[in-house]
């Protein structure tokens, strides 16, 4: 009786060529939701930069004179870490309070995004 036994030693080159598409494709997975990932973390950053400009408007009118609150200011250009954003004030006198409304505007992928924060104000 004699015995052939086949040692297999190596890897085709097929298996080699399926292994580097698997790995392939693998990687641009990954590396798509990495970017996805990276541009989330961006809008939420402008998101964060604007709902703190406005709401340092509002303390700053809080923390000012009740009546040199206007009803209406200018809007205001400012610019943090090299982007762009506008804020805007509008108050309206209720009597014995003031409503002020903050709304703060900035443009990410060619649309125009915005923030808005309201309080009420009154005479110290």
């Amino acid at each position: 009786m004699i015995a052939i036994s086949k040692i297999k030693k190596g890897m085709t080159i097929v298996e080699v060529m399926v292994a580097i598409l698997i790995l392939t494709i693998v990687m641009l997975g990954c590396s798509a939701l990495f970017i996805s990932g990276r541009s989330h973390i961006n809008a939420r950053e402008h998101y964060r930069v604007a709902l703190q400009l406005a709401a340092q408007k509002l303390e700053d009118l809080k923390a000012g004179n009740y009546v040199d609150i206007q009803l209406y200011e200018p809007q205001e250009s400012l610019s943090v870490k090299g982007a762009s954003y506008y804020r805007s004030t509008n108050a309206q006198d209720h009597g014995l309070y003031k409503e002020v409304q903050v709304d703060v505007q900035w443009t990410r992928g060619g649309q125009l995004r915005n923030v808005s924060l309201s309080t009420f104000i009154a005479p110290k």
